[in-house]
């Protein structure tokens, strides 16, 4: 019921365009292209959402996740008229790990970030400071997000369709999920939440989920039973080595290098939502087998997956016994 705009980057890959959202394009990363966009007349809500996860040293992350953060929000400061609300979609990372199963990380806790994406979005945070007295400004922290159109769970879900399934993450390391129509639905209610301006919240179903339930939770919505290793963490910790070494020579960000590396030794990426449920009303509706088996679904009417062959034995018929 909203009329929406789209602000991207000129460079950005044409994606599925929904006609009723209105394009813009500016560079994120100069001052003056943000302030002048059009995209900001008359706007009454802004949620920013861009940013980069995948990246080789914290001057890449910061490029896309602090400078674009510092422009949109000076620009929105430099306009006239009544303020927008603004939502500004930071990371779990961005506080760190749990330091146990029993103490999920909350809002108050003093941030920890182990790597350097998650710095970045640390940052990012920060460059809010500069603005609260001038912008409602409301910071979600999300856990681990999945559903349709996610690329960071793609992997995990393609190997639930080979007889080898190899995971990174072990299976009773634990952490904190949620399904992103359940993400969207807690920042439109934030955005119309007039006592959320100023305030940080984490974002994650109430129970946590251990990577082995997720894997398992993947083979069953392809209707696979893989055989499922965990990589040695050693192996982990070189590819990530290796990974660099790629990104530098190729000057393209790989998918595992020692920043994610690193996402995968805490035992707990746990966080509490109490906060949210408690100001706001929000309680996750998506469960966890629902939502990996429609994820597994749309990635495979997308093209993203490949379905999974049906077992040749199960189509042979009965032999006859007369």
């Amino acid at each position: 019921g909203a009329t929406v705009r789209a602000l991207v980057r000129p460079e950005s890959v044409p994606v599925e365009h929904d006609a009723r959202v209105e394009r813009f394009s500016a560079d994120l990363l100069d001052d003056r292209s943000v302030r002048a966009s059009r995209a900001w007349d008359g706007a009454t809500h802004v949620f920013h959402v861009a940013g980069a996860t995948r990246g080789r040293t914290l001057g890449q992350f910061r490029a896309g996740n602090v400078f674009p953060t510092a422009n949109v929000l000076a620009a929105l400061v430099a306009r006239a008229g009544s303020p927008p609300r603004v939502v500004l979609v930071s990371s779990q990372a961005a506080a760190g790990p749990a330091t146990s199963a029993d103490r999920p990380v909350r809002e108050e806790d003093r941030p920890a970030p182990v790597e350097a994406y998650g710095r970045s979005k640390l940052q990012a945070e920060q460059a809010v400071a500069r603005f609260r007295d001038a912008l409602p400004v409301t910071i979600v922290r999300p856990a681990a997000v999945y559903g349709p159109r996610d690329r960071d769970f793609l992997r995990a879900f393609r190997q639930a369709s080979r007889l080898v399934a190899l995971h990174a993450v072990r299976r009773d390391h634990q952490f904190s999920l949620v399904h992103v129509a359940d993400l969207v639905r807690a920042m439109l209610g934030l955005a119309e939440l007039p006592s959320a301006a100023g305030r940080t919240y984490f974002v994650a179903d109430e129970a946590p989920v251990s990577w082995g339930s997720l894997y398992d939770a993947i083979a069953r919505a392809a209707g696979a039973t893989p055989v499922q290793l965990t990589i040695p963490r050693a192996v982990v910790w070189l590819a990530g080595r290796a990974g660099n070494v790629a990104s530098a020579l190729t000057a393209r960000p790989m998918l595992l290098n020692s920043n994610k590396a690193a996402l995968t030794r805490p035992r707990w990426w746990l966080c509490d939502s109490a906060r949210l449920r408690e100001e706001s009303g929000w309680v996750p509706t998506t469960d966890l087998q629902s939502g990996v088996s429609a994820t597994y679904v749309w990635y495979v009417d997308a093209g993203w997956l490949r379905p999974r062959k049906p077992d040749v034995a199960a189509l042979l018929p009965e032999e006859s016994t007369g």
